[in-house]
């Protein structure tokens, strides 16, 4: 069996003559192969390991042979010499399942069951295998192999025994697989015991049975943030102060008296990684042989910041697709509501001008302007929608140009009191010497327009536009002497179809027009907010830089 230790060097020291204390006396630094431990070793242990904490009689682990694309016996415990080596079908028997069907499989009694083959040594002598529980070794999408546990007692393993199983096998699937990544050939820099540049996502370093760090390769280093010669002969718990952790102690300790352990994510200070957090998983490894006496650990730091930050953005991107989905749900719910009240006005009003030519040309006039005017609402309805839609889109864009703002808010309000059918008032306070901003002219009259249209609505008249110049803005201030807005809902109402509540319910509009000017507003680089009024009522309160 291959070891778990590849071909090649890393920088080690050494250890010198120690103190009672374990502190050093002197030491060299030299290039030295790694200790080597046979995976079959490692797994055996794991195999014992499982049959003594789920109380099984025997324990087996499989691994495919991808060359011969079946099981093989490689580690067990309390089986004969003969199993050793045995080899499976995918699909044969209960183990073959296991790995075929890729999900455990409990047998209470295996001497009944009729998807049990019985072709091992140890199955067949007495007392016959009776209790049955496999579980596959997975890594990711693929399958490595199965862990076996077997009893002579029917029944003897459950539900309880079968989740347990589940985390061993997981435990010896990462254990194999981080073993075949070590078994690749080393970079050239590294077997010849130079740095590799420190971009191998695996730094090793081992460490005594006194738990001082003995040696260490150029990644580890790396990952720690700290030279070879700094941290070689240090006790391992100050180089990884995660390995003082109960569950990374509890491992540690583990590993000392032969069983495998791995801890899942640590992070590593930013100051022993030139300023950027490091989050890394951790694997320790047992060297030399539990039987005769472990003579320290490996530790594998692996470094899995890139993954960690891809699963992160991986959940920003799910929860903005999630929100996006609800958005979408939302408008379509009330964009079919908003539509279908003047759409029933204008199916009725046109109904009676159809059904009642003979009507009094004065009342089919009314019924007339009824169907305009519910016609305009939808068409606003659609534009609204449509500008929401557009706006941070890839297609948006702004028509920028040098743009007085003065003269159009003169020409906006002028439009506005020439389509009134009421008395409209707006007063213009524009300041003296007001600068020129950058920005898309058309864009901005839609913003003076929607401001305007709402302080008329819901306000008495007369309705204020105030223009004046900041340091590095113009701020354009539309006031009303209406109700207000509460504080509660300033914010609120810049969000797409929220509409404000009143005594008698929600106003009438869209809900949508404020979303729109507030986009258009940010795209400009400025800035929108509802204020309270100096003397009652609500002030719109726009910022426009300068430059943007």
């Amino acid at each position: 069996m291959a070891p778990i230790i590849p071909e090649g060097r890393c920088y080690h020291r050494t250890m010198p003559p120690t103190t009672s204390d374990g502190s050093l006396l002197s030491g060299t630094q030299r290039p030295v192969d790694l200790p080597r431990r046979p995976l079959a070793a490692t797994l055996s242990g794991l195999a014992r390991l499982a049959a003594d904490a789920l109380g099984a009689d025997g324990a087996a682990l499989y691994l495919i042979d991808a060359a011969e694309g079946d099981l093989v016996l490689t580690a067990g415990h309390n089986l004969p010499e003969a199993a050793m080596g045995h080899r499976l079908a995918l699909g044969d028997g209960l183990t073959g399942r296991v790995a075929a069907q890729a999900r455990s499989v409990l047998s209470q009694d295996a001497a009944l069951d009729p998807r049990s083959l019985r072709r091992r040594a140890d199955w067949e002598r007495e007392p016959v295998v009776r209790g049955y529980l496999g579980a596959p070794l997975r890594a990711g999408g693929s399958i490595l192999g199965v862990i076996e546990l077997t009893s002579h007692r029917a029944g003897a393993f459950g539900p309880e025994e079968r989740g347990r199983a589940s985390i061993l096998a997981d435990a010896a699937a990462l254990l194999v697989e981080r073993t075949r990544l070590l078994e690749q050939p080393p970079p050239a820099a590294l077997a010849s015991g130079g740095d590799d540049g420190g971009h191998d996502p695996i730094g090793i370093a081992t460490v005594n049975a006194r738990l001082l760090l003995t040696s260490a390769t150029p990644t580890f280093c790396r990952l720690v943030g700290q030279p070879v010669e700094a941290i070689v002969g240090r006790p391992a718990m100050s180089i990884l102060p995660a390995l003082g952790r109960p569950g990374a102690r509890d491992a540690l300790e583990a590993a000392l008296h032969g069983a495998p352990g791995h801890v899942g994510r640590i992070g590593l200070p930013p100051s022993r990684t030139g300023g950027e957090a490091v989050k890394a998983s951790l694997s320790i490894i047992p060297v030399g042989d539990a039987a005769r006496g472990v003579d320290g650990v490996l530790l594998a730091l692996h470094d899995v910041s890139a993954r960690a930050r891809l699963e992160a953005e991986l959940r920003e991107q799910t929860d903005r697709a999630v929100e996006a989905r609800d958005r979408l749900r939302s408008v379509i719910e009330v964009v079919s509501h908003e539509l279908r009240t003047p759409l029933t006005s204008v199916l009725g009003f046109a109904r009676l001008l159809h059904d009642r030519p003979e009507a009094e040309p004065e009342r089919r006039g009314r019924w007339a302007e009824q169907v305009i005017d519910k016609a305009r609402l939808m068409a606003r309805l659609v534009d609204e929608v449509t500008d929401l839609a557009r706006l941070g889109s890839v297609g948006f864009s702004l028509q920028r140009g040098p743009l007085a703002m003065g003269p159009l808010a003169r020409e906006i309000v002028a439009e506005i009191e020439a389509a009134a059918t009421r008395q409209t008032q707006i007063d213009l306070l524009i300041a003296p010497d007001l600068p020129l901003v950058h920005a898309d002219r058309d864009r901005l009259s839609q913003v003076l327009h929607n401001l305007l249209a709402n302080a008329l609505r819901h306000g008495r008249h007369p309705v204020l536009l105030r223009l004046r110049a900041e340091p590095e803005a113009v701020i354009l201030e539309v006031s009303d002497h209406g109700p207000g807005v509460p504080p509660e809902q300033a914010e609120a109402i810049f969000e797409p179809f929220v509409r404000l509540t009143s005594g008698t319910g929600a106003v009438p509009g869209t809900g949508l027009g404020l979303p729109v000017c507030r986009g258009i507003v940010e795209a400009h680089g400025g800035t929108i907010r509802c204020l309270a009024g100096p003397e009652g009522g609500a002030l719109f309160q726009v910022s426009l830089p300068l430059e943007a």
